[in-house]
Parts: structure tokens; C-alpha cells; sequence
């Protein structure tokens, strides 16, 4: 099921970068949100140390997944859509072969 940018037209590739801007433009801002709410209730210092922690895990987590250098948007793209960053219809124009890799992995485990 291997698939590296190689394998990638020009226009395949563009698809796959503004998929995964779209997808980090809805995780963050949905980051946002929660970190408002969650600093909202911070009453004492060991709030705000264990915001900082969860804000440090978040970082590094979405970092990771939006790292441009990654050689098979594939996995990325099908991580997303199970975590529901994106959708179907955001990769509109990739093969129907990557569509379908791309939905066999987002349903796996």
C-alpha cells in the first residue's frame, strides 16, 4: 500500500498540501477553543502548569502530523480523515486508487 510523493502529479500534490492545510486550520482552531475553555477555569497554579503540559503534548502531536516532509501523504491524509480533520470531499481530485487507500487506512484500527 505504499505510495511516496514520487508517485504524486503536480496537481495530486497540491491537493494533498491544501487537504492538510485545511485539516491543521480546523485542528488548531478547534485547539483554540478548548484551551479558552479549559484556561477559564484555572483557579490555582497546578491549573496552569498541567495546561502548559496538555499544551506541550498537543504541540508535538500536531507538529508531527502536518510535518511537510513527510514522503507518503497517504498515511497523513488517511489519519486525518479518522480523526475527522477532514473529509472525503476535501481530497476531491486524487485518483480514485489513493481515494480508496486513503479510506482503507482511515477505517483501520
Amino acid at each position: 500500500m505504499e505510495s511516496n510523493i514520487s508517485d504524486w502529479s503536480t496537481e495530486e500534490q497540491q491537493i494533498a498540501k491544501k487537504a492538510l492545510i485545511k485539516g491543521y486550520g480546523r485542528e488548531t482552531n478547534a485547539l483554540m477553543d478548548e484551551i479558552r475553555q479549559k484556561a477559564s477555569l484555572i483557579n490555582e497554579i497546578n491549573d496552569l502548569w498541567s495546561l502548559h503540559d496538555y499544551l506541550s503534548t498537543k504541540r508535538y502531536d500536531i507538529d508531527g502530523k502536518y510535518d511537510e516532509r513527510d514522503l507518503t501523504p497517504i498515511f497523513p491524509l488517511a489519519k486525518l480523515i479518522k480523526e475527522g480533520w477532514l473529509h472525503p470531499e476535501d481530497l476531491t481530485g486524487l485518483t480514485s486508487d489513493k481515494k480508496a487507500k486513503i479510506s482503507a487506512l482511515a477505517k483501520m484500527g
